[in-house]
């Protein structure tokens, strides 16, 4: 469950799982892969109202199902214990959450633990740093701006680390790290949210000694946190070396990457991590058969309603049809893939413009 759950929807039918999938969206092909689909209802943007995840568990699940969750339970340690008193929670419960999305706190336990990290500050910027404001458990980038003061309670100053933004996937098993691969990210920008998440595309590769530094210092932060499960580590490699930025304790955007042969189902793997087994498995990496894959996030440029009658293959998270989606709203998944990371996100270049440009005459001839 979470606020977009199709990739772990997909995850779990690959691992030969029947699954039950609470989301903000029931789209189509989230109904399709799961045993059952239930569309929660929204507070304000893109969060779960915490009474209606209650009301439709009460109704859809028993006490020995077990729970995965994706994204959105960050900023809401309460919802967690609450899963967790009344289900088997497979995966990270609020402490261990805490300790990593708790910025503060966060920083003071990299520094600890000699992991290089971009400064932060609670409330205001020191003459001549960049800083970004965050909010604290945010998750999308939409909620990342330029700024030198914080605007609320809920955020807090990071400092700009200027470089190429990747994303460490890896396994936890309360002690130890096993890195499974690394993907390279982007934005796609808005004027008011110039970090908003653009899409991602891997396996990529990185300097031999930046992937074992990599590797070693998420160990260490497994074994201090207590980590279990699947998680993404988002960093920015820049000179000399690179700067954790931070974890996301839960299995995220990379399934789409990341979920396919020569590794084993991803949702497998994370049921076994938590359970405490790490497997005997070296980072994915492109070449020898290997091709990178690429999943981007399409936006409305303006406003649309979803007339389109068929949708290709590699689109993914397809809305209902009569759907409305305001201007800036994410309208579907695109993938895409290639023998490098430079064909791959050509081909989803084409994509994307291809499936907006029939979204969009498809909606405006219904209108006419």
């Amino acid at each position: 469950m979470g606020i977009a759950a199709r990739g772990l929807a997909a995850a779990a039918r690959r691992a030969g799982l029947r699954a039950i999938v609470l989301d903000l969206f029931g789209d189509e092909d989230t109904r399709a892969l799961a045993v059952e689909a239930i569309p929660l209802r929204r507070l304000g943007g893109f969060r779960i109202d915490p009474a209606d995840l209650a009301e439709q568990l009460a109704v859809h699940a028993g006490p020995d199902l077990p729970i995965v969750l994706g994204t959105g339970f960050e900023q809401a340690p309460e919802m967690v214990d609450e899963l967790a008193a009344r289900f088997r929670l497979v995966g990270n419960g609020s402490a261990t959450i805490a300790r990593l999305k708790q910025p503060l706190a966060f920083a003071g336990l990299l520094a600890g633990l000699g992991i290089a990290h971009p400064r932060v500050f609670p409330e205001r910027a020191p003459d001549g740093v960049r800083t970004l404001e965050k909010r604290i458990g945010g998750s999308g980038g939409c909620h990342v701006r330029p700024a030198d003061a914080v605007g609320g309670s809920d955020r807090y100053l990071q400092e700009f680390v200027e470089g190429r933004t990747v994303s460490a996937l890896f396994l936890g098993d309360g002690s130890e790290a096993r890195l499974l691969g690394f993907s390279e990210q982007w934005s796609a920008p808005t004027p008011d949210a110039p970090f908003r998440y653009g899409g991602a595309a891997g396996p990529i590769l990185l300097d031999p000694a930046i992937g074992q530094d990599v590797a070693a210092a998420l160990g260490r932060l497994v074994a201090a946190t207590g980590l279990v499960g699947l998680a993404s580590a988002d960093l920015v490699l820049h000179p000399p070396g690179w700067s954790l930025i931070e974890v996301n304790p839960r299995p995220g955007a990379t399934l789409d990457v990341f979920d396919r042969p020569p590794l084993p189902p991803l949702l497998d793997l994370h049921f076994d991590a938590c359970a405490g087994t790490l497997p005997d498995l070296p980072p994915l990496l492109p070449g020898e058969g290997v091709e990178v894959r690429a999943a981007g996030i399409l936006y409305a440029p303006a406003f649309i309603e979803m007339r389109l009658d068929a949708l290709p293959g590699w689109v993914a998270d397809r809305p209902p049809q009569g759907t409305r989606i305001e201007a800036g709203e994410p309208v579907c998944t695109v993938l895409a893939a290639g023998h490098d990371l430079t064909e791959a996100r050509a081909q989803l270049a084409r994509r994307m413009d291809r499936i907006w440009r029939e979204l969009s005459t498809a909606s405006r001839k219904a209108a006419e």
